[in-house]
């Protein structure tokens, strides 16, 4: 079993390049399910039901989110109807749509779970090991596959090492910038933070100046993505079908080809 997880897509730039590159990175890596971080695919923060099915259409099995989930008023309304599109379990407010699900892809089960960490989340409301232990009790599954969308990397090797042995695949998202700390440990594939799809020459994919005003001139601002080339961030990770542990995880980085 072959799993392709893309890192947070930032705005129409970042939505370009997955467009681009999904079916070209499926055939390459024989992907048999996709993931796709979309929680700052609409115009930097949150989702719409539009991009959610652009999603979809483009082959993404599962979308998942983080703290900025609800940015987007209007998706309060059809989170149902997006039957795969997760919100963190723990972000306020937690009875709204759904923050785990169970695919059968090749004869095995797979849960995808979405969760936050607890530093510098304003919004999240419990802790993720209560949330974790929770699903963890509720599920059955072959293979678990976690987002923990965090800021603090201490945080997410913690909840790695501490669910190791119970799940398959935790990987970290939110900060944008893609790790080189990726393991197998115990059949649990890990990686801290597997980076953004989104403008390349950018903050974090925000527009430079926009930042520059905001943090050193405190003029307010909105959440501008920048423009220009992209750069797409990934990992895969393989599975085994005997055992449904994790064999490897690889990381993937496309960027512009004007930048060696």
């Amino acid at each position: 079993m072959k799993i392709l997880f893309l890192g947070d897509v930032v705005g129409k730039v970042g939505r370009d390049i997955v467009n681009t590159k999904l079916s070209f990175l499926k055939e390459k890596y024989s992907v048999d399910f996709t993931i796709v971080n979309g929680e700052n695919s609409a115009h930097g923060k949150g989702i719409t039901t539009k991009i959610y099915k652009s999603f979809k259409n483009m082959g993404v099995d599962i979308i998942t989110l983080g703290n900025h989930a609800f940015s987007k008023r209007e998706i309060l309304d059809s989170l149902y109807d997006c039957t795969d599109l997760l919100r963190p379990v723990n972000l306020d407010p937690m009875n709204i749509g759904r923050s785990y699900t169970i695919k059968e892809i090749k004869r095995k089960k797979i849960a995808v779970i979405n969760i936050c960490g607890l530093a510098f989340m304003d919004n999240t409301v419990e802790n993720p090991y209560q949330s974790m232990e929770r699903i963890l009790s509720r599920i059955s599954a072959d293979i678990i596959f976690v987002d923990f969308h965090g800021e603090a990397t201490a945080e997410k090797v913690t909840f790695f090492e501490y669910f190791k042995d119970r799940i398959t695949v935790v990987v970290g998202t939110h900060t944008h910038v893609q790790t080189a700390d990726e393991r197998v440990k115990n059949g649990c594939a890990f990686i801290s933070d597997v980076g953004m799809c989104g403008a390349f020459d950018s903050i974090l994919g925000r527009d430079i100046e926009e930042v520059f005003n905001l943090q050193i001139k405190k003029i307010p601002s909105k959440f501008k993505p920048a423009e220009g080339s992209a750069i797409l961030c990934g990992v895969l990770i393989e599975i085994d079908d005997i055992t449904n542990r994790a064999l490897k995880i690889k990381r993937i980085q496309i960027r512009p080809e004007d930048v060696e």
